[in-house]
């Protein structure tokens, strides 16, 4: 009985690697030079060189390209959410005629009311109440163009 005991005490503290019949404790390295590593208390400690400073020039870096890479997309993003809302308001504004791609529009606002004109501020009596001229783009989006690319 003390003889299985022994064996089981023996078989706990070992890793299942032998030399001829003894087993070898886990804690004992069978090629100590080997090893990348110290494999024992005696060993010199294994510092890594520091990091920091190139962590942080790095983490910079990437924190300066996601930011340009964010400010793109909110410009983006602001010009569609503009966009849409334009194409918002000239959608629900009246429109009495068919408007052809690529012609210029002009759209007015009076009271509550937005409406559609061919009539370009200078043509025509109500040019207090002008909002904005747009092209029809050839996927029916409105476009806003400059006051001076307004056709005369």
């Amino acid at each position: 009985m003390t003889s299985q005991k022994k064996k089981s005490q023996e078989s706990k503290a070992t890793s299942g690697a032998q030399i001829g019949n003894e087993a070898i404790p886990d804690n004992v390295a069978l090629h100590p030079n080997s090893l990348p590593y110290a494999s024992n208390i005696g060993a010199p400690v294994i510092r890594p060189d520091k990091l920091s400073g190139w962590k942080h020039s790095a983490a910079h870096c990437a924190n300066k390209n996601f930011k340009e890479r964010f400010d793109k997309i909110r410009t983006e993003y602001e010009e569609l959410a503009n966009e849409i809302k334009w194409n918002d308001i000239i959608f629900n504004a009246e429109v009495r005629f068919k408007p052809c791609i690529g012609k210029v529009y002009f759209l007015y606002r009076k009271k509550d009311k937005h409406f559609m004109s061919l009539f370009a501020p200078n043509e025509c009596t109500y040019s207090e109440c002008f909002v904005g001229a747009f092209r029809l783009h050839y996927d029916n989006r409105w476009i806003p163009i400059n006051n001076a690319d307004i056709p005369t």
